[in-house]
């Protein structure tokens, strides 16, 4: 369940104008830190997750699953995901070949072992290799395990492009992408923000340190701290 930024707003002016002033704007005041808050929250979730103390499927409210048509002719498959680019905060998995429905295209179930994400080095270095995902290898078909690279600009300068091997595993011309969006920004009180309600009072506590506080050059108020990170992982998996 979402967070309501008008419930924000309301506990942050009840906290800071408890005389009911009016001395804080929605429009110039709160809306912009709120945003400023969830921007924090989003680089204390990336903290937790490099620490693999967080995982990024934690986070429902984000998930989503887009389903991309591939092309290309040999071994290698290329999907092209700029239609997710702006919203793409990271890639929780991809599929090749996935069963879904015919006409608007949705997922029905999976049926092939998620693809395996590679560096650049290691993608080169698979191709040779019979044990790596991706490889090229002649080996019995139970054992081929998908692999990817991406996104980027590979055979196109103006599209992102994924690229998954080996291609043989396709049977149709499709890929289901899972990926965590970045979370939409607030313009009103009527927003919703795609936290679950866990981290609420986060938000309020981060919100009100933008409100009340003035910082020097040198401030470590975007510093990232451990227990902010500890509290985040209780209060989501709690």
């Amino acid at each position: 369940m979402s967070i309501l930024a008008s419930d924000i707003f309301t506990t942050v002016r009840a906290m800071l104008d408890d005389d009911n002033s009016g001395r804080y704007s929605e429009a110039s005041d709160l809306t912009p830190f709120v945003n400023s808050a969830i921007n924090h929250l989003v680089m204390v979730c990336n903290a937790a997750f490099e620490q693999k103390k967080l995982s990024p499927e934690s986070l429902r409210e984000l998930t989503k699953t887009a389903i991309i048509t591939t092309t290309g002719v040999g071994s290698t498959k290329q999907a092209v995901v700029t239609s997710i680019m702006s919203e793409l905060w990271t890639i929780l998995g991809i599929e090749p070949d996935p069963e879904i429905t015919t006409g608007p295209d949705r997922l029905v179930a999976t049926r092939n072992k998620l693809a395996t994400r590679m560096t650049l080095e290691a993608w080169n270095d698979a191709g040779s290799d019979p044990f790596s995902a991706s490889t090229l290898q002649s080996v019995p078909a139970d054992f081929l395990r998908p692999g990817y690279l991406g996104p980027g600009h590979y055979t196109s300068d103006t599209d992102y492009q994924v690229l998954i091997r080996p291609a043989s595993l396709f049977a149709a011309n499709k890929v289901a992408v899972w990926y965590l969006k970045n979370p939409t920004k607030v313009t009103s009180g009527a927003s919703s923000i795609e936290f679950p309600q866990s981290v609420f009072n986060l938000l309020v506590e981060k919100t009100l340190n933008y409100l009340s506080r003035q910082h020097s050059p040198d401030s470590k108020y975007n510093a990232i701290t451990d227990k902010e990170i500890m509290q985040l992982i209780t209060l989501i998996n709690g």
